[in-house]
């Protein structure tokens, strides 16, 4: 039976490497959203976030929007999906214009834009989102609304993030074969950033890692603005496949064993042996629990350094004094926070969804209240209109144009 519902009705689509996930949310007339539908489904088709067999990732699709349609009661016609993956690119750029009059018009800040914006790309790259950072009006530094200001030089920075024109291709033929129109492609980051960040750790600077099955994303925010992004190559999946190659059992035994024991320390329940069915001809091993943790604790000690790297490298620890949110799966792992505390010195936390708005505007089911559905959350912010952060429009390539003719711009009123 499906269901008629006054007033409008959001969808939200995580293409991950491990797991499809479905969030369909109702606004009423009064602003409230409800979450009225939840679909999962393992994830075939993907490696390291990028579509490499359509077939089987529509497949995946389909049955994780017909679990969230049958929950709901209504059929999915449009949804905003997220992208990450390594062909994920980010930088800062300046553009400097000359002030046409007096006072700063929007048709400056437009033109100051465009002047960042005109950056040699490749070929098979498209400018997916700009972000704008601060700006200066005759030297003044970190001028957040320029519009009406007095001065004769405008300089804008802005973030530019770029993303392979062929993966988002696939995104949106895959979700158009599976019967739903794409109407916005969003960075994953910035969706789980969305989902699990306060408006306060935005404004004084904190840092996000979402560790998912097939990359880990983070961004820093400060002064409710991303002034840095990057997709790292190590994720979940590179967890499971150590466990399954150091113990010698099957990968989705050792995907049971990380869920169930994972942990970056050793402790006393991994002071044992257990036995492991392999599935195959009544064969079973006995594994050392204490090994496999071992084996976590490289990984994920190699995944925090990786994000030292880029921190001392850019110089970005006066970015962050709220510290770092740990989100996605990978923020499962037991004293994670902990570890990426220690090796950092900063403080960790958690994260998981939160509402974006006033909480008795915006119901969170429990089910959704984990670190796994953190970027899911985050699209549905992005669709329901929620978004705190938002971006220049970029719609502005024929050759990108119909690619992403369903695409909305993110339009941030910020001027």
């Amino acid at each position: 039976m499906v269901k008629k519902f006054v007033g409008k009705t959001v969808t939200a689509i995580d293409i991950g490497t491990t797991k499809i996930v479905v969030i369909i949310a109702h606004i009423n007339a009064q602003g409230h959203t409800e979450v009225v539908g939840i679909g999962q489904h393992p994830s075939y088709g993907l490696r390291k976030g990028v579509i490499v067999n359509i077939g089987q990732t529509v497949e995946s699709i389909k049955c994780a929007l017909k679990e969230a349609e049958s929950m709901a009661g209504t059929t999915v016609e449009t949804a905003c999906v997220g992208i990450s993956g390594g062909h994920i690119q980010s930088f800062n750029s300046t553009g400097v214009v000359a002030i046409k009059g007096r006072d700063v018009t929007q048709s400056d800040i437009d033109r100051v834009v465009e002047a960042a914006k005109a950056i040699p790309l490749p070929k098979d790259q498209y400018i997916l989102h700009v972000l704008p950072q601060y700006f200066r009006v005759d030297g003044q530094e970190y001028v957040f609304d320029s519009l009406g200001m007095y001065g004769v030089r405008l300089e804008a920075q802005i973030h530019i993030i770029t993303g392979a024109v062929a993966s988002a291709q696939n995104i949106i033929k895959s979700c158009e074969l599976a019967g739903v129109n794409v109407t916005d492609i969003v960075l994953e980051q910035l969706a789980s950033a969305a989902a699990v960040l306060t408006p306060s750790e935005q404004e004084m600077g904190v840092g996000i890692l979402d560790i998912g099955g097939g990359t880990s994303d983070f961004a820093i925010y400060k002064d409710g603005r991303i002034r840095h992004s990057k997709v790292l190559p190590i994720a979940g999946n590179h967890f499971t496949n150590d466990i399954a190659v150091g113990l010698g059992i099957p990968f989705d035994r050792a995907e049971e064993l990380k869920k169930r024991y994972g942990s970056v320390f050793v402790d006393d329940q991994h002071a044992n042996k257990i036995t492991v069915d392999l599935g195959y001809d009544g064969g079973t091993k006995d594994i050392s629990l204490k090994n496999m943790v071992e084996i976590i604790n490289f990984r994920a000690e190699e995944i925090i350094d990786l994000f030292a790297e880029e921190i001392n490298q850019f110089k970005l620890h006066a970015l962050m004094p709220c510290g770092l949110v740990i989100t996605g799966g990978g923020a499962l792992l037991h004293d994670i926070t902990t570890l990426a505390s220690e090796k950092l010195n900063i403080p960790v936390r958690m994260g998981i969804p939160i509402a974006p708005a006033q909480e008795d505007a915006y119901n969170i089911p429990d089910i959704l209240k984990s670190p796994i559905y953190a970027t899911a959350y985050g699209l549905l912010v992005d669709a329901s209109g929620e978004r705190s952060m938002g971006e220049i429009s970029t719609q502005d390539s024929a050759l990108f144009a119909n690619v992403m003719k369903r695409m909305k711009s993110w339009i941030y009123d910020l001027f």
